[in-house]
């Protein structure tokens, strides 16, 4: 990825596939180096939540600042979005 050691901040987005970390955001990983930069998770899941995810970031990342990940399950929004829809017909 050009430019990644211009960056301070990275936000990085997956879905966790078998209650781990995709293989591909591994490699995203390893392959730069992370001495000093903010790494900001968002994780989506099908309902067993993150899984091991932050364990991986943080062997697979050394040396970021690794903030509370955003986690949503895959279908939150919308039962979400049917629930409000419901009260508001009351």
């Amino acid at each position: 990825m050009r430019g990644f050691a211009s960056f301070e901040t990275v936000y990085l987005g997956f879905p966790i596939w078998g209650e781990t970390t995709p293989p591909v955001i591994r490699s995203f990983l390893k392959a730069h180096d992370w001495s000093g930069k903010t790494l900001q998770p968002f994780i989506t899941h099908g309902g067993y939540g993150p899984g091991n995810s932050m364990a991986i970031l943080r062997s697979h990342a050394p040396g970021a600042r690794i903030e509370e990940p955003f986690v949503l399950e895959a279908d939150q929004e919308r039962r979400t979005l049917n629930q409000v829809k419901e009260w508001l017909g009351k």
